[in-house]
């Protein structure tokens, strides 16, 4: 990462975010938070952040923001974030609640 990119990639209802959130391009990560809700409207979503390498304050609010816009939608949204990312060691200072994996597709 170039310290100012920032990807996302959808799979069904997993949306994988990568980069950097600056206050720059905040703005991006609340759009396609925004659009993600709205395409899974009452849906259990999870966004997965393992490969974000900068996230300020602004950051964490676009997404706590789109976990009370899917709950307002009828849906949850979980944040997921492996032990020892930047986003985990974020959240656990600040007591954001999330998952360390993506729950198994094998239910069976």
């Amino acid at each position: 990462m170039d310290g100012r990119s920032l990807t996302f990639a959808a799979r069904g209802d997993v949306l994988c975010v990568a980069g950097s959130v600056d206050e720059d391009i905040v703005h991006v990560l609340q759009e396609r938070l925004a659009d993600f809700v709205a395409a899974h409207r009452g849906d259990v979503v999870w966004v997965q952040v393992d490969e974000v390498d900068f996230l300020p304050s602004a950051g964490i609010g676009a997404l706590v923001a789109a976990q009370g816009a899917a709950l307002r939608a009828g849906g949850l949204l979980t944040l997921v974030a492996a032990p020892g990312t930047l986003a985990a060691r974020v959240f656990g200072l600040m007591g954001i609640e999330h998952d360390a994996a993506l729950p198994s597709s094998d239910t069976g």
